[in-house]
């Protein structure tokens, strides 16, 4: 079983390249690596395995990351109705609700019921669900803030975030974008910090994904939490406010700076979710807690190339303690990506299996899934090609 020839990140790079005119060389001066490390990815002998690296090589290349990583998940069919609903989702931003719908209106409490289960299901990596709720969600959250009542608005705040959120898991970050801005709009006439450093944690992740705006990213997220720290008192405000320390320590760890200081910064606020006030906003992330910022340690652990210190962080972690669903996917992600730096690829198999157990769509929809799954069929012995990891590779689109 071989991977088609299209389906890796270095093929993409040298077709690029091609096209733009540039040597090995070149394209290796302007991304900061050597000709020969090109030459691997390009022939599919290494994987392109870290956000730093996939970065450099869009920056030098002038292309997004989408470009090099593909979008196999927009035809994978478990996901095809979210990516259905895109076009109803861009409509209701674009026209902030007023569109025909002859609906009952939803009122407050049962749209946040409504929200709230939107995002269990966006925590559970269940996007084939969620996706046909999003435009209802959206055009209602819009018309409740015709009221003029800081609750509507921080309902539609919470809903705009959702929405953005999911768009950017599924690699739709322009329509994701102009969702995150909508939702800073509502957090300003809202009556809480929460929706307000979702808002700024949310920008600072669209924007570590693109080339050449890592400054912007570190610095959205900074201003907030710099700002919103000290005056966090409720369960939602301090769950945002330390996602957006941990956003910062990731950008840290793709710019090449310390992680560890806001990453401790995140710990500490955890530390005091036991005793905050419940507060009425219904900005919320509830996968924010100790076992949380222990998982981004090992991602950034990961990012740095340190598969020992990535496992080592995972035997401290019990995976149990996360949340159902892309957090708990998440850990086994990283124990894979970890283990087969350390070229043990049946437990890196085994580690990907188990993530995607836990959140299959979100799983096979990951591009640094597909990269590894790739990476490790091209270096497997024949009887793992027609096992479990050939098997994988066709669920996660590296072969037919």
């Amino acid at each position: 079983m071989s991977d088609d020839s299209d389906t890796y990140i270095g093929h993409r790079i040298r077709q690029i390249r091609a096209r733009r005119g540039l040597s090995q060389q070149i394209l290796a001066d302007r991304a900061g690596m050597s000709r020969s490390v090109i030459a691997k990815y390009e022939a599919g002998l290494r994987p392109v395995d870290s956000r730093r690296t996939l970065l450099a090589l869009a920056g030098a290349l002038g292309v997004t990351l989408g470009d090099l990583t593909g979008s196999d998940d927009r035809i994978d069919p478990a996901t095809s109705t979210f990516h259905r609903a895109v076009p109803a989702i861009e409509t209701a931003l674009w026209t902030q609700g007023n569109i025909t719908d002859t609906r009952p209106p939803r009122n407050l409490d049962e749209l946040a019921a409504a929200v709230d289960q939107a995002s269990r299901l966006r925590h559970a990596g269940d996007y084939a669900a969620l996706g046909p709720l999003l435009p209802d969600l959206l055009t209602d959250a819009y018309r409740l803030t015709e009221s003029g009542s800081a609750q509507a608005w921080d309902l539609l705040a919470t809903t705009a975030y959702g929405v953005a959120s999911a768009l950017r898991q599924r690699g739709h970050d322009a329509l994701a974008w102009t969702a995150v801005q909508e939702s800073e709009r509502a957090a300003e006439h809202a009556d809480s910090l929460a929706p307000v450093a979702a808002a700024a944690f949310l920008q600072s992740q669209i924007l570590a994904a693109r080339p050449g705006a890592l400054p912007a990213a570190l610095a959205i997220a900074g201003r907030a939490a710099d700002r919103l720290t000290p005056d966090a008192r409720t369960l939602g405000e301090l769950e945002m406010v330390g996602m957006a320390r941990l956003q910062i320590g990731f950008a840290e760890t793709l710019a090449g700076g310390d992680a560890r200081p806001h990453l401790d910064e995140a710990a500490q606020i955890a530390t005091r979710l036991p005793d905050a006030l419940g507060g009425r906003s219904t900005a919320r992330n509830r996968t924010f807690g100790a076992a949380n910022v222990a998982l981004w340690q090992m991602s950034s652990a990961v990012e740095r190339r340190e598969p020992a210190d990535a496992l080592r962080i995972a035997e401290t972690l019990n995976p149990d303690e996360l949340p159902a669903g892309v957090r708990h996917a998440q850990f086994f992600v990283e124990m894979g990506r970890a283990q087969a730096m350390r070229r043990d690829h049946r437990a890196a198999l085994h580690a990907l299996l188990r993530g995607e157990h836990a959140a299959p769509q979100h799983v096979r929809g990951m591009a640094p899934v597909r990269e590894l799954v790739g990476a490790m069929l091209r270096q497997a012995r024949r009887d793992l090609t027609t096992g479990e990891l050939g098997r994988l590779a066709q669920r996660v689109g590296v072969v037919a």
